[in-house]
């Protein structure tokens, strides 16, 4: 009886072997030839799922995204309050090898993006999403009281994922900020800063109000 070959399962295989190979050797070492190693398949078969390494990289972003699309499902579906913000944004953050090769493939197609209309799309679709689970995240920590309810979510959700980011690229650069990083994670400090008393006593400028309306929705 012929084998069934799960393309699918096959697809992502290649391309967790990618993420684990921009681990170690970043993206310049991320070689079809060294994932074809770590992945146990040849580049013919490699070859047959992505059209060159450029293809490959983008199938290694669209599986990042699909990783963090997962852990932030599962953190809002099991985890409340501040506890469930502070795992969402932590998991965007490059505290071990594999959110290293999330951070390193996001930022690399983040400048690729300033360039290419479809791509800029693409990675706009992602932000919005992970902007809109810090925003859920945020709503749960209304509810259960640790945030105040008249904040606007949106926005605040808007500020957290740029701070995590601008702290991931920093960090990607500075060894000293990886270090720092990977020993004390500011977000405990941010959200003890967002829910310390008088923290909201001034509105966010109304811009920024009007963005997140609709990148945050």
């Amino acid at each position: 009886m012929p084998r069934i070959v799960k393309h699918d399962d096959r697809r992502r295989q290649i391309c967790d072997a990618l993420l684990d190979t921009v681990a170690d050797a970043g993206l310049n070492g991320a070689t079809i030839r060294a994932v074809a190693d770590r992945s146990g398949w040849s580049t013919g078969v490699i070859g047959h799922y992505f059209r060159g390494r450029q293809d490959l990289l983008l199938g290694g972003l669209r599986r990042a995204a699909e990783i963090l699309a997962e852990h932030n499902t599962r953190v809002l579906d099991t985890l409340d309050g501040l506890q469930a913000l502070e795992q969402i944004l932590e998991g965007s953050v490059p505290l071990d090898g594999r959110r290293l090769a999330l951070s390193r493939i996001f930022f690399f197609f983040f400048v690729e993006a300033m360039t290419d209309p479809a791509l800029r799309q693409e990675v706009e679709t992602y932000l919005v999403g992970w902007r809109k689970s810090v925003a859920r995240a945020i709503k749960r920590a209304q509810e259960a009281g640790d945030i105040p309810p008249d904040v606007n979510r949106k926005a605040i959700a808007i500020d957290l994922v740029g701070l995590v980011d601008g702290l991931s690229i920093h960090a990607l650069v500075d060894d000293a900020i990886m270090t720092h990083l990977r020993e004390q994670s500011p977000v405990r400090f941010w959200l003890r800063r967002l829910t310390a008393p008088g923290s909201f006593s001034k509105s966010p400028d109304r811009a920024i109000q009007r963005t997140a309306s609709s990148s945050a929705e």
